[in-house]
This record gives C-alpha cells, structure tokens and sequence, in this order.
C-alpha cells in the first residue's frame, strides 16, 4: 500500500473528509513536502544496516575461530589428588552428592576402604563405582 493510499484512507475516517477542492492544493503540497523526508529516513536506516552488516562481517572475516582442544579437560571428572579423610568427604559431597550420600551410610571401616580406593584412583566413576560396592557388601 502506498503512503498516499494510506493517507488517502486516514482521510476518509475522519469525520469531515479534507477532499474539498480548497483542502486538496493543503493536503497536495503537505504530502509533497513529508514524502522525501520518509524516504530519506529509511535510507538513512537501511545505510545503518549495512554499515553494522559490514563491521560484522569484518570482525567475523579477521578473527579466527578458537582451535579445539585435542586433550581432553580431565580436571572436571577427577577429584583433586591427595586429599585428607575430612576435605576428601567435603570434596566428594561438593561433586557427587549422590555418592556422598552413599558414603554417609558406609560403617568406618568402608569408608576407609573407599578414602584409600580414591587414593589409588580419583576419577569420579572410580569412587562413584566403588563406593556402590561397599554399600551393596562387595570387598
């Protein structure tokens, strides 16, 4: 739809329609006057446009994507080695609740066999594993 067909339908709700023949040279030189205005401000809007999609462009185009890591991050599935009984239990309640809670039903001596366990191994299926034994009676 055209902006004069809109303005053209705007008119006609009104309650008394400017289509006089004195109204009209009124309405004529005011849409003369308001159409270059509208197009140039979607010209600005558009050139704000393409500047932004040339700046990213740029900055996708120069900077380089992150290479990937070849190792593997092993910290974030291990415990941190060699820990005391008491940090060992604050450790294992921070990263697997679900095993600390196991652990909190271990008698003494099964929670000794799974300090030493860690010690020996402290990846966190490791201990989540033997802890799960030591519940369930296995040695």
């Amino acid at each position: 739809m055209t902006l004069i067909a809109l303005f053209r339908e705007f008119a006609m709700s009104l309650p008394h329609p400017p289509f006089t023949p004195a109204a009209r040279g009124g309405l004529s030189s005011l849409l003369l006057l308001s159409v270059p205005l509208l197009l140039g401000a979607d010209d600005n809007f558009l050139r704000e446009i393409e500047d932004e999609a040339r700046r990213q462009a740029a900055i996708l185009i120069t900077t380089p994507p992150p290479a990937p890591s070849l190792a593997p991050d092993t910290s974030a599935d291990r415990l941190e080695a060699g820990l005391d009984p008491a940090t060992f239990e604050q450790a294992l309640r921070r990263s697997l609740p679900g095993t600390y809670t196991v652990y909190q039903q271990l008698n003494t001596r099964r929670k000794q066999q799974l300090y030493q366990a860690y010690q020996n191994n402290n990846q966190l299926t490791s201990i989540s594993e033997r802890a799960a034994q030591l519940l369930s009676g296995k040695p």
